[in-house]
């Protein structure tokens, strides 16, 4: 009996303690993470209030609109949200189109469904407990989805490495899977995503296989190979969810096969039964084949299959995983040293096999579809945390950055690769250990590999380095085990400690809350949603703004955009750079009107128009000035666009924010145009550059309108004398009959200026006509100063809207402080 270590004999208890530990740590993570989403999303910056809510609506709100703030503003979390709440609504288990991007046919949506399906189960759970409605539980759910899979996961996996390895290596997988960084920021609370799902699936396919190597050491008896058909079921899953993290880890398992069949050649006694690993491997090959293509089946079935998408599941991964399995079934003997007499059955099954394997690249090859390689908007970030590293590649962010914690947090798990290596290459080690390690360096050399390439690639790299660490802490005899043991769970507390650094929730610890600056844009995002959703009467307007800020309008307000990073919608992303590079307002226009687009947004925050040139153009045209933006933010605008005050909400770090919002309107009349540009000015203070548009009215001293806005930007600049002659010209004018033909927004203007100068008796006559001509098309139209200043007018005068639907809606249009003033 050999002698174990006294850590040996305490893991069967320290395990479940480890385990406890591990789950207590991610749960207080989680907890602090969603009590800093609920205090952040109740602060202001809605259109209402949070109890307006509407079981009709899909979102469970009225006027469709969303409340929960969303981290880091993330592009790929609203849109499980959103495509959640529509498969719940619509009653669809599939969603494969969506109408609020790429405005107006919207895209094609290539997500899988597995994800989804769970979102929308806990949903499910949630709306049968509380009887909120399924739209708001989506959101609710999406605060615990991943920490609920995490923690899952973190049993389930301690649990199967317990079984055959031992209570030390569970310990450690436990503790990686709480803490390692970035794998664990894979499932942040708030931030709804499949990759936690992906990277659950890659380690337990890795950890499955382990095991039944492992039990392969019990003998040619060993039985079914079922740990196998568990593995091949777990990775075709894992292909369904993300093709992107599963492809490297299944490509690792098989050259692992090949890696272990070489040590044991190393010990120079070749197995003459290789029976139990062909038929081992052959049933990883043929489970995990037959997974994905019933995956291939649940997810495309009958209407969406014959695209030759590689960029997820597809059939063509099934038949290369049978091939491979049976590749590996003839290979490792053959690598072994065992000659097996060559068959027509065996030649024929070589071929074949081969060839399945070597046809899935000639194929991607062919098709110019390998979409698990190409570059969407998260490849370059080491994970979804606010402030993670982003690099094109590993060099490009060590050169950037240096060595710094979240470096070394990263890189520290590697060091389990060397007692690894040891095991490996020594020949005192248990052919079973150096079986169990030599597979699973596989899957962490081929995704290292894909992780010098690509920064998002660390978290599946994490997954087959905790596979890797189950190997080298397995129980066993001999001073080697031992050593690996001690070595592997060093690295694996010191990983654990630096990755807690960088996991542990950023934020109030106590008294004030203070916002980030993204958490303060999303603020503004949700008011800006829900404010232009309001004036365009919540039927989904179409927004043109930079694909950074498109997400964020789209999900708040249900309003619909054009450009956003999303990885299908790059029909979309292409329109909103050309539109961004007309080189004169005519094209833009030309452009927008294609588009259906009312509202354009631009955010003073918001850096991407100013960059898109360089970032996004030919090379010869990266220094392009940009000019229709360029345009809009110098408000030279042409006839068609009209400028749209903007107020945002006092506080919750707003200060030092601007934005522009312009609606597009047919062609104004010039004296129109420059009335409504004054404005816009007076209502947001912009006195300055009212000067110069005040002499510009002068050119229309017929014209009321125009008149009215002169003496508004005059008593705005306290210009008493002067507004009083403008005022003279217009109350001669007036007096003549001239607001015959006046615009209804006009005429309110005309009213206020009356009423600001004292003419009580004309005003009552303007405000009168005013309300009795107004209707819910024009009152959206008005400013929120204009309109307030009406309503005020009016009841100071006794006057108002007849009907008490109209009038409500009136008020519903100012924000909550002036409802209060009203």
């Amino acid at each position: 009996m050999p002698r174990l270590s006294p850590f040996s004999r305490a893991a069967p208890r320290l395990w479940v303690i480890a385990t406890l530990c591990a789950l207590v740590v991610v749960g207080w993570m989680d907890l602090g993470r969603i009590r800093r989403i609920e205090a952040v999303s109740a602060l202001q910056g809605r259109a209402r209030n949070l109890d307006q809510r509407d079981p009709l609506s899909p979102t469970g709100y009225a006027d469709r609109q969303r409340e929960q703030i969303v981290p880091e503003a993330d592009e790929e979390s609203t849109q499980w949200i959103a495509l959640t709440q529509q498969m719940l609504a619509a009653g669809e288990a599939r969603v494969r189109h969506l109408d609020y991007e790429n405005a107006p046919n919207g895209h094609e949506v290539s997500a899988p469904s597995p994800y989804r399906w769970w979102l929308g189960l806990l949903a499910w759970a949630h709306h049968r407990a509380t009887g909120m409605p399924i739209g708001i539980s989506v959101e609710r759910a999406a605060l615990y989805s991943d920490p609920i899979l995490h923690a899952l996961l973190l049993c389930a996996a301690a649990l199967l490495v317990a079984s055959r390895f031992g209570g030390a290596a569970a310990a450690v997988v436990a503790v990686g899977i709480a803490a390692f960084y970035p794998f664990s920021a894979a499932f942040i609370a708030g931030m709804p995503g499949s990759q936690g799902l992906g990277e659950a699936c890659a380690l337990l396919a890795i950890l499955l296989v382990l095991l039944g190597v492992d039990r392969l050491g019990d003998g040619p008896k060993a039985g079914f190979p079922g740990w196998f058909a568990a593995a091949g079921v777990a990775g075709g899953l894992g292909m369904w969810t993300g093709v992107r993290t599963q492809a490297p880890v299944t490509a690792g398992i098989l050259l692992g096969a090949l890696l272990s069949a070489w040590a044991s050649r190393l010990e120079g006694a070749a197995s003459p039964e290789p029976a139990p690993d062909a038929r081992a491997w052959r049933t990883w090959g043929y489970f995990g084949g037959v997974t994905v293509l019933a995956a291939y089946l649940a997810e495309f079935f009958p209407g969406d299959m014959g695209a030759l998408d590689l960029g997820s599941v597809h059939p063509a991964y099934g038949i290369a995983w049978v091939g491979a399995g049976e590749f590996v079934a003839l290979a490792v003997p053959w690598i072994r040293g065992v000659r097996l007499p060559w068959t027509a059955r065996r030649l024929v099954v070589a071929v074949l096999s081969t060839a399945a394997v070597v046809a899935l690249p000639l194929l991607v090859l062919w098709a110019g579809s390998w979409k698990f390689l190409v570059q969407d908007p998260s490849w370059a970030r080491l994970c979804r945390l606010a402030g993670a590293p982003a690099a094109a590649s590993l060099r490009a962010w060590l050169l950037h950055d240096g060595v710094t914690l979240a470096a070394g947090a990263a890189f520290l798990p590697l060091l389990a690769a060397v007692p690894a290596v040891g095991f490996i290459l020594s020949r005192r080690a248990a052919p079973r250990a150096r079986a169990v390690a030599a597979v699973a360096m596989g899957p962490v050399l081929v995704a290292l590999g894909f992780a010098c390439r690509e920064l998002s690639g660390w978290g599946t790299l994490d997954a087959a380095l905790l596979g890797l660490l189950a190997a080298v802490c397995a129980e066993g005899p001999g001073p080697r085990q031992r050593t690996a043991l001690g070595l592997g769970s060093a690295v694996a507390l010191c990983a654990a400690a630096l990755g807690i650094v960088q996991l542990v929730p950023k934020g109030r610890s106590s008294g004030e809350l203070s916002l980030s600056s993204r958490e303060s844009e999303a603020l503004i995002d949700r008011h800006l949603a829900h404010w232009l959703a309001k004036r365009s009467g919540g039927d989904g307007a179409v927004v043109y703004a930079s694909p950074d800020v498109t997400p964020g309008l789209c999900y708040y307000g249900s309003l619909r955009g054009i450009g956003s990073p999303s990885a299908d919608n790059a029909v979309g992303f292409g329109a909103a750079l050309n539109i961004a590079a007309a080189l004169t307002m005519e094209d833009a226009r030309n452009q927008l009107q294609a588009r259906g687009v009312r509202f354009i947004v631009v955010p003073s925050w918001d850096t991407f128009f100013d960059a898109f040139a360089q970032r996004y153009l030919d090379k010869r045209f990266a220094n392009r000035p940009n000019f229709f933006v360029g345009e809009l933010r110098r408000l030279n605008l042409p006839a068609w666009l009209r400028p749209i005050p903007y107020q945002m909400p006092v506080g919750g770090g707003f200060d030092g924010h601007q934005v522009l919002v312009f609606e597009v309107v047919d062609d104004q009349a010039p004296a129109v145009a420059a009335s409504r540009v004054a404005d816009y000015l007076v209502e947001t203070g912009d006195l300055d550059r009212a000067a110069p548009v005040g002499e510009a009215l002068r050119r229309f001293p017929g014209d009321l309108g125009a008149l009215a806005a002169h003496v508004e930007i005059q008593l705005a600049r306290g210009e008493t004398g002067p507004a009083n002659e403008t005022l003279e010209a217009l109350l001669s004018r007036l007096s003549g009959g001239g607001d015959r033909y006046l615009p209804w927004d006009r005429r309110v203007s005309l009213a206020i200026v009356l009423a600001q100068a004292g003419r009580v008796d004309l005003a009552r006559d303007q405000v009168g006509r005013c309300l009795r001509d107004a209707n819910e098309e024009r009152l959206r139209s008005l400013t929120t100063g204009s309109l307030f200043n009406l309503l005020v007018i009016g009841r100071a005068l006794g006057l108002q809207i007849a009907d008490p639907g109209l009038r409500d809606a009136a008020v519903e249009l100012l924000p909550e402080d002036l409802r209060g003033r009203l």
